[in-house]
């Protein structure tokens, strides 16, 4: 269902599979020389996600944890390559869209996200296109730097709280049902593409 944008102010963003391509697939891939892809999912699926993203233990503490429950000795570079791989390409008319829309709306982006992710996605969008998220959005919400992730629905409260949004005239954008029912129990409208889908197809 399509929605039309001069219904709200502000608009909420996802970031991975919304504004950047992902394949988990690739991550998964990538960690295979060190281990069985269903031994790497199980370990990295065990809770260390979640912790990682709501911020609880740093980088050189999951790369300890996970090296240790694999019996290896993965090297920062190699590990943090192999974290990353997920992580494919923006895509030029997504950028350009998000700077045409924050000239008429409030913009947020609010990702899961971690420390690993969080410091190759940003050097990558400055590198390739020149911009910082500062540049696209009006303000950042990071998981890993509030301590909550979605779909917590006191992620969604903290973000309406903070910039005193009208439910009803916010807009949130992502690719998980799961993420976006928590934000409807709040009142926020929602917005489900397909995962690496465009947004701005949706829009009228």
């Amino acid at each position: 269902m399509k929605k039309n944008l001069r219904a709200y102010d502000s608009l909420i963003f996802d970031f991975g599979g919304v504004i950047l391509d992902i394949n988990p697939e690739h991550t998964w891939n990538a960690f295979g020389k060190f281990a069985p892809k269903e031994r790497i999912q199980q370990v990295i699926n065990s809770g260390l996600l979640e912790t990682f993203e709501a911020g609880k233990i740093t980088a050189n503490e999951l790369r300890g944890l996970i090296n240790q429950k694999l019996d290896e000795t993965i090297d920062d570079a190699t590990f943090d390559r192999a974290w990353n791989a997920m992580l494919i390409d923006y895509k030029p008319k997504r950028i350009e869209r998000i700077q045409w829309l924050k000239k008429s709306h409030r913009l947020f982006l609010l990702s899961n996200t971690n420390e690993i992710h969080f410091t190759f996605f940003s050097k990558k969008l400055e590198k390739e296109y020149g911009v910082s998220f500062s540049d696209l959005f009006h303000h950042t919400y990071l998981s890993h730097e509030m301590g909550l992730i979605k779909p917590d629905v006191e992620i969604f409260r903290q973000v309406l709280i903070e910039q005193q949004l009208d439910p009803e005239k916010t807009l949130f954008i992502e690719d998980s049902f799961e993420n976006a029912a928590a934000a409807s129990s709040l009142g926020i409208e929602t917005l489900v593409i397909p995962r690496n889908g465009n947004f701005y197809d949706y829009f009228y």
